[in-house]
């Protein structure tokens, strides 16, 4: 052994034995937040990207709900019964009755039927829609005497439509029920009606039969017309026959009697005419007192302006006589014409006289008629009418009483209309939650993964087994230094030992993984710091089964462990920087079940010889059954432990690590994460 060797070998066999470390004051949000180490960025990035896509989709997923309402207003039969005192039997029952109605508005016939109409006005909102889905978007309540409904939709116009549906389903259902109470007392009356309303208009039909383009009033006054007609030509007749008579039998007589004759008739005529326009004068007086006293279309007025009529008529047939008169005497003159033929003129004259009077009279006969049918006709319709409005009467009646059978009655205060704005839009919200929940989901995973996860991520996981197995050092990840493999020798050298070293004996170290596989990288760079240190250290690669070391140094086919475990010498190979490396051997009769304890301290006896330190390089012991007996024949167990190694693993080899190797063990954390609290700022 070298000066410089011994020197570092007595320093760390005069160490003394550290105290097992005081646990700190635990944090309750410690162990959160060391969960959190190393996710803090990947959870911001995404909540960074998940948060805006969660609130878009929960802004373009969001719904607009828009309420529509309408109101009842059940109205009682009494008055003032809110305002009586004493017996309240009255009250109580209207209040009866809007609880009642208020049930039946909500009753499934009302919402059935309200359905139906939706599913025929709205076939697409409406078409899966069951009774009892209608009944559930529907809130019904009841406020005193008011009723109110409230419903909410995706469609402005589908929220109104279902209430107006629901309503108008009410008040149908409604009024059927009252008319079925009604039907029976009303079904007489209204067939009575009927038969009235029938004969009614076939009185109609029949007055128009009868009088065609005329009324009664018409009929009426044509018939004193014909007869004032008939009496001017009877009137004529008269005249014409006198004038006949006294021509046949005064046909001796001299012309001049004769004038005196028709002169004496012009007189009485001239007298008549001037006795009409003395009566014509009267009724003009009169009309002129009835039209301050009675309006221009009354009664009284139009018989007294027909009346005036009938003698202006009168007064022009008097004066067309007198001239007919003149006429006649003109023809009666026998001083220079043929008797004769003026006789025969006469009768002539008579008869056509004759047959225009009995045109007359028989028209007057038909006008009489149809005035006396049309009167009996306006009676029978009188008559109808009266009966009519009788049977209408009882039919309110009827009516009115079944409406005020029930204390109250419904009617429509406010109905349902389309909302303009909507009540509830759940896409704010939803993008709001969507964002939050993007934005805190990612960080709360990240916790869970770390609460839940069982693996070692961190070199401070490892603090609660320090007063065991102390780390010794945290290599990083990323480009470690080239001075780690001295630091950690130097570490491994100041490891305080538990008993003193002998002097002059070598050193054992076995340098092993805690979970799986074997450290050959970090074993061989810790060997070559320890030859470049001066120490004689021999590297013997121990893992049998992926022989990492003699694959790295090209020794795969040379001697080594296996034969020196067989009780041969097999002789190291010499690296050229002075390291001594005895490879994983060639025999196959060695395994890691078939090699003994014997077996491996005779080994490294044989092998101890002329150095001061043995680094052995080996598997997990839970990979190996060698491992185990590599660290009870060392003096120094230095485990191997990486972020990706379980906790289970590594806590069930710390007492192995901790009883077996003669000064204990040492852990060392490589490949740490930039983060890790172990790595120096």
């Amino acid at each position: 052994m070298t000066a410089h060797s011994d020197i570092d070998i007595s320093t760390a066999e005069a160490l003394p034995m550290a105290e097992p470390p005081a646990m700190p004051e635990q944090n309750p949000l410690a162990g959160l937040t060391r969960a959190m180490r190393g996710r803090w960025l990947a959870a911001g990035l995404a909540g960074a990207l998940l948060g805006p896509a969660l609130a878009t989709g929960g802004w373009l997923s969001g719904v607009r709900l828009y309420e529509s309402g309408a109101i009842l207003r059940v109205f009682p039969q009494e008055s003032n019964i809110l305002y009586r005192t004493g017996d309240d039997s009255v009250l109580k029952t209207f209040d009866s009755f809007v609880k009642a109605e208020t049930t039946s508005v909500a009753s499934n016939p009302v919402m059935d039927r309200a359905r139906s109409a939706l599913a025929r006005d709205w076939p697409t909102l409406a078409a899966d829609m069951t009774t009892r889905d209608l009944a559930g978007s529907i809130e019904v309540k009841r406020n005193d005497s008011l009723i109110t409904l409230n419903t909410m939709s995706r469609d402005t116009g589908f929220a109104a439509a279902k209430v107006n549906a629901v309503v108008a389903a009410y008040l149908d259902l409604q009024a059927e029920a009252e008319s079925a109470r009604s039907d029976v007392r009303l079904a007489e009356l209204q067939s009575r009606e009927a038969d009235l309303l029938a004969r009614q208009a076939d009185i109609r039909r029949r007055t128009l039969q009868v009088g065609g383009e005329y009324g009664i009033d018409a009929l009426a006054k044509a018939h004193v017309e014909k007869i004032a007609q008939i009496d001017a030509l009877a009137a004529r007749r008269a005249e014409v026959e006198a004038t006949l008579a006294a021509m046949r039998t005064a046909s001796g007589e001299s012309s001049a009697d004769m004038s005196d004759d028709e002169i004496m008739r012009a007189t009485l005529l001239d007298r008549a005419l001037a006795d009409l326009n003395f009566d014509r004068a009267k009724r003009e007086a009169e009309l002129s007192t009835f039209l301050q006293r009675y309006p221009e279309d009354s009664r009284q007025v139009r018989d007294l302006r027909e009346q005036i009529a009938v003698v202006d008529r009168a007064m022009a047939e008097r004066r067309e006589q007198i001239k007919v008169l003149g006429q006649t005497g003109a023809l009666t003159d026998t001083s220079g014409a043929d008797p004769e033929a003026s006789t025969a003129e006469i009768a002539a004259l008579l008869e056509k006289v004759t047959a225009q009077l009995a045109a007359a009279r028989t028209e007057a006969r038909e006008l009489n008629s149809k005035r006396a049918e049309l009167a009996a006709l306006k009676e029978e319709a009188d008559d109808v009418r009266k009966l009519l409005e009788e049977t209408s009467s009882a039919l309110e009646v009827i009516r009115l009483e079944a409406g005020r059978a029930l204390p109250g009655y419904t009617a429509i205060l406010s109905p349902a209309t389309e909302p303009a704005e909507p009540a509830e839009d759940s896409s704010k919200m939803l993008a709001a939650a969507g964002l939050a929940g993007g934005g805190v989901l990612p960080f709360a995973l990240a916790l869970v993964l770390g609460l839940a996860s069982g693996r070692v991520r961190h070199s401070d996981a490892l603090g609660r087994f320090g007063h065991l197995v102390p780390v010794l050092r945290v290599v990083p990840r990323r480009r470690p230094a080239a001075s780690e493999p001295d630091r950690l020798r130097n570490a491994l050298q100041l490891h305080p030992l538990r008993h003193p070293h002998p002097p002059g004996r070598t050193r054992i170290v076995t340098f092993a993984r805690l979970d799986r596989g074997a450290p050959a990288d970090d074993a061989l760079a810790l060997a070559r710091s320890f030859a470049q240190a001066g120490t004689r250290v021999l590297l013997i690669d121990a893992d049998l089964c992926a022989q990492g070391i003699s694959r790295t140094l090209g020794l795969s086919e040379a001697p080594g462990w296996r034969e020196a475990l067989l009780g041969q010498a097999p002789a190291p190979t010499v690296l050229a920087d002075g390291l001594h490396v005895l490879p994983a051997g060639l025999d196959p009769r060695t395994t890691d079940s078939t090699a003994g304890i014997i077996a491996i301290r005779r080994a490294l006896a044989n092998l101890a010889t002329g150095r001061d330190l043995i680094l052995i390089c080996a598997q997990s012991p839970s990979a190996s059954l060698m491992t185990e007996l590599l660290l009870s024949a060392s003096d120094i167990g230095l485990a191997d432990v990486r972020p990706e190694d379980g906790k289970a693993t590594v806590a069930a080899h710390i007492l192995r690590l901790d009883n077996l190797p003669r000064q204990g063990g040492a852990l060392v954390f490589t490949r740490a994460h930039a983060g890790d609290p172990g790595l120096p700022a």
